[in-house]
């Protein structure tokens, strides 16, 4: 059977076909739904997803299989069901003005049932959020952000029966590039960004995006940008110059429209980013963690990890690392004692595809800003602190280390060998 087009549109009811694609996903998944998030319309995100890029029946299922149960395993290590949503409020990239603010209105849809989001981007400064946060911090914050967005989208669904989504227009104007600017767009990162969350953990949520009242120079880095983004980013994520006006108008009324855009509405306003002195960016607080690191070298195409065996419900495993590029980092868990354990371990190298995510598997650059944080052990077995080099084809990338862990009511240092030793280093 070929899929020639999506099954149900934005505004629409679950198709029939739509409900069937859903129902094989769900047989098909590996990972469980809490129940929180297990709605038709979640599931159907993830098939729409598929449906765009695949034309067999098949191939939609399975690519959205794949895509969901990931996503489920995010959703579990990071506690997205069990642990309150953070607001806009609450949110550090808002409350601390790293990123623009505009509200979502709730009681504004366009003709798509898609509830309206203006934001107003003259503001954004990249740096100040590359030089002032961790990139593990940056990553969660915009978690929250989707998460946050998912549940309102999620509402509005619930209430009215038909799939919706957030119209989502940014105003370019008075927005200018620099040299950072340029660096995030050309070296994949803003790339990486895109897929996570647009792609791989909440697809069709933000959909469509338009750039409006964009300046002529902005098509160098959308040229720059276009090649590197995942199919379908150009009919997700227009860029409309200053007579975009006419199309938004076909979608919601002059009410629903800001006054900035040409609308009538007043209420609509954004909160600007606020930019950080050089003062102000995140600097180590002394040398002495940073003269007992351990390095650690990671081939092109590899990983290589960190064991820590926790026998004791409730210790805590910590970290503090810096890199020389961007590496994935997460940590994984095995049930089981050490000899068990190893004696299953050595036909093959660890996967971490087959075990439990317990912090999520992200692309970090702990490089501006060094990465530390720590985890408290739910259960007893083993964890293993992932470093992963095998997006680049060729540069091999170093990690400067220290791990730590309670044992036995003190905190020893796990080294890259095994081997512990006692630590009264503290990050």
């Amino acid at each position: 059977i070929r899929m020639t087009r999506i099954t149900t549109d934005f505004g629409q009811h679950l198709s029939a076909e739509s409900k069937k694609l859903v129902a094989e996903v769900r047989a098909k998944l590996k990972e469980k739904i809490h129940p929180q998030f297990d709605t038709d319309f979640n599931v159907y995100r993830f098939v729409i997803n598929s449906e765009r890029l695949h034309k067999k029946e098949k191939e939609v299922v399975d690519s959205a299989v794949k895509a969901l149960n990931n996503h489920l395993r995010i959703r579990r290590a990071f506690k997205l069901d069990t642990t309150p949503v953070k607001t806009f409020d609450e949110n550090p990239v808002f409350t601390k003005r790293l990123m623009p603010r505009g509200e979502i209105q709730t009681d504004m849809v366009d003709k798509h049932n898609r509830l309206m989001w203006y934001i107003d981007y003259a503001s954004v400064t990249v740096e100040t959020l590359a030089h002032t946060e961790k990139s593990s911090s940056s990553v969660k914050f915009q978690f929250w952000q989707f998460e946050y967005m998912l549940r309102l989208i999620m509402a509005q669904e619930a209430k009215t029966g038909k799939l919706s989504a957030l119209h989502h227009i940014i105003d370019m104007a008075g927005y200018e590039i620099n040299p950072f600017t340029m660096l995030f767009v050309s070296s994949g990162t803003l790339a990486y960004y895109s897929q996570l969350f647009h792609y791989e953990n909440y697809p069709e949520l933000v959909s469509p995006g338009s750039m409006v009242n964009i300046a002529r120079w902005i098509w160098l880095p959308y040229k720059l940008v276009k090649p590197v983004m995942p199919a379908g980013f150009v009919d997700r994520f227009g860029i409309q110059d200053s007579s975009f006006i006419h199309n938004l108008r076909e979608e919601v009324g002059d009410e629903h429209i800001p006054v900035s855009l040409g609308g009538t509405n007043t209420e609509i306003k954004c909160i600007p980013a606020v930019k950080k002195s050089e003062d102000e960016y995140w600097k180590p607080k002394d040398t002495v963690v940073l003269d007992a690191l351990e390095s650690m070298h990671i081939a092109a195409r590899k990983r290589k990890h960190v064991k820590v065996d926790v026998n004791e419900v409730g210790k805590k495993i910590s970290w503090y690392f810096r890199t020389d590029g961007d590496v994935y980092f997460g940590v994984f868990f095995v049930e089981g004692s050490g000899e068990h354990i190893e004696e299953a371990k050595k036909e093959k190298e660890i996967d971490p595809d087959e075990m439990e995510m317990v912090y999520p598997y992200w692309k970090l650059t702990a490089k501006l800003v060094h990465e530390r944080d720590e985890i408290v052990c739910e259960k007893t077995g083993r964890y293993y602190l992932v470093f992963g080099n095998e997006h680049s084809w060729l540069t091999k990338r170093g990690v400067d280390l220290i791990v730590n862990v309670e044992k036995d009511g003190e905190t020893k240092r796990v080294h890259n060998d095994g081997s512990l030793t006692a630590s009264t280093l503290e990050f």
